[in-house]
């Protein structure tokens, strides 16, 4: 656990407590630039190996050319088979794996947007009692883009993760066509406690990501924001229960400055992303260090977070 990257860690340290099923990591630009932003970042740990995985992952993944001759079923099966193996072989899949004690394995995953079709890579946490076949996780994507019902697959993904059913049920059903997107009203009971124009400054990464969330936890509402990328249903007992219950179990066996910190990264990159949503023209995933210098560090493995002064005088 402690080579995780610090949010996929308490991610998955949830998990392995038996708060949620699983947790994952987006393999994506973003993932692997924010390593090495955060690595750039600090030089009170050394982390060459570190760096050396992380670039050698990243130049993989990013040469990597899935061609396909026509959008058939087979030829998605074939892709993703052959997709698939190449993951396996990247580095980051490979640390990813062996840093995780239970069960980790990385996929493919495909999206359709704006009538196209999009590929890219997802590593799942499991513990081993309850961890699926990734097969059966593949097929159900490739089924969802064949037949363009995402959002079958969007539910598939929250019980996988282990979200509760009330709020995987109000974002499947939620009507699109409305003012709001559902994004934006999960994130609405917190916007007071936003700091607007700190969040739209672009040399964010020096600063406290207090500085963003000023008393945001006397909002009961920011335990619902309990995991990374996700959004609850507005004014949710269930996930606030749910966030709470993860909340002290993380106390337990961290600092809880950490964890507080780690609450108030899901709910600042829950807000960026609702509003970017409503926004095409912004990016689509908030930047490593947008919430501060915590929300960029958090890309470093756990063990060395740990070790940062903020953090280990606490322990």
């Amino acid at each position: 656990m402690n080579g995780l990257p610090t949010f996929a860690a308490l991610d998955s340290y949830a998990v392995l407590e038996q708060e949620r099923r699983g947790a994952s990591i987006q393999v994506d630009e973003s993932y692997f630039r924010g390593q090495l932003k955060a690595i750039d970042a600090i030089d009170s740990v050394d982390l060459t190996k570190r760096r050396k995985i992380v670039t050698q992952s990243y130049d993989l993944y990013d040469n990597i050319q899935i061609d396909i001759d026509s959008f058939t079923k087979e030829n998605i099966q074939t892709a993703s088979t052959r997709f698939r193996q190449i993951l396996q072989q990247m580095p980051e899949a490979q640390y990813l794996k062996h840093s995780f004690p239970e069960t980790c394995f990385v996929v493919p995953e495909w999206l359709r947007t704006q009538g196209r079709v999009k590929y890219g890579a997802r590593i799942y946490f499991f513990r081993a009692d309850s961890a699926p076949d990734p097969d059966e996780i593949i097929q159900r994507n490739i089924e969802a883009i064949m037949d363009d019902k995402q959002g079958d697959f969007a539910q598939y993904q929250g019980r996988l993760h282990g979200y509760p059913d009330c709020c995987i049920d109000y974002f499947s059903s939620y009507n699109r066509q409305q003012d709001a997107a559902p994004e934006v009203e999960a994130v609405e009971p917190l916007s007071d406690a936003i700091n607007d124009n700190v969040l739209q400054d672009a040399s964010n990464s020096s600063a406290s990501i207090k500085e963003f969330f000023e008393g945001i936890f006397e909002l009961p509402d920011i335990y619902a924001f309990f995991a990374r990328e996700f959004y609850p249903e507005p004014d949710c007992n269930q996930a606030r229960k749910q966030g709470i219950s993860i909340y002290d179990v993380l106390c337990d066996g961290c600092p809880e400055t950490l964890i507080k910190d780690f609450f108030r990264i899901n709910a600042g990159w829950s807000y960026q992303m609702a509003h970017n949503i409503s926004s095409p023209t912004k990016a689509s995933k908030p930047s490593p260090g947008s919430f501060g210098r915590e929300h960029l560090l958090f890309y470093l493995p756990f063990l060395s977070v740990r070790s940062l002064p903020e953090y280990f005088d606490e322990g």
